[in-house]
């Protein structure tokens, strides 16, 4: 009971009153137990307004920032996605009620045994896991209506950009310097997108583009 009172609250104070207003994705997130995705010791903090660190580099973004990224995609029950830096799993959940197919990339060992775990503890029927690096040329060879990136960019994603479908919409926090906000990426043809800013939010890093690091792929 604990846990459901809070659950609408977060759908109420933190989703509703930030302008998440599909009730879709309302719904999605008043069903889904998030207490469920997060260890014991963090069940207790699962549901506030904020970030929630897993493990010194792995976290889950704040609700409505997950919701409003969510927002700006292109839903129906008949389109994909990928999903990057699943993390713990409940971003899959939520996305899972929203889309036909959706496949989670992961690239941390810990993270991702735990992930599929999971989505096998919770039955979700619709979800293909994947270990691969973010930085990979290749990510997957399917092709996608939309993409969510769990996280901060600090540079155009261009490796998951190709991988979308023409029309097809990626969403992420994007770190310019000392500012960052959510941007949305929209596929035009093969070779070009336009990249609209929509609201301000800030996250962790998912993906330093800017990283000298050898990329190895799985």
């Amino acid at each position: 009971m604990k846990f459901d009172n809070q659950r609408n609250q977060m759908v109420e104070s933190q989703l509703r009153a930030n302008l998440v207003i599909d009730e879709s994705i309302l719904e999605a997130f008043g069903s889904v137990q998030r207490e469920k995705y997060f260890p014991e010791d963090l069940q207790s903090v699962s549901y506030i307004d904020d970030t929630i660190y897993l493990n010194k580099t792995r976290f889950v973004l704040r609700p409505f920032v997950l919701g409003k990224l969510i927002s700006n995609l292109n839903l129906g029950a008949d389109k994909n996605i990928l999903d990057v830096g699943s993390s713990n799993g409940y971003s899959v959940a939520i996305l899972a009620k929203l889309f036909k197919k959706v496949t989670c990339i992961e690239e941390d060992d810990t993270i991702f045994d735990s992930l599929v775990d999971i989505c096998k503890e919770q039955k979700l029927q619709n979800v293909k896991i994947i270990k691969q690096n973010f930085l990979s040329k290749e990510l997957s060879k399917d092709t996608f209506d939309n993409i969510l990136v769990n996280g901060e960019i600090n540079s155009d994603p261009l490796n998951l950009i190709n991988s979308l479908k023409i029309g097809g919409k990626l969403v992420a926090i994007f770190r310019q310097d000392a500012v960052s906000y959510a941007v949305t990426y929209l596929k035009n043809n093969k070779n070009t997108y336009d990249k609209i800013r929509t609201f301000d939010a800030s996250a962790s890093l998912l993906i330093n583009y800017k990283s000298k690091d050898p990329v190895f792929s799985f």
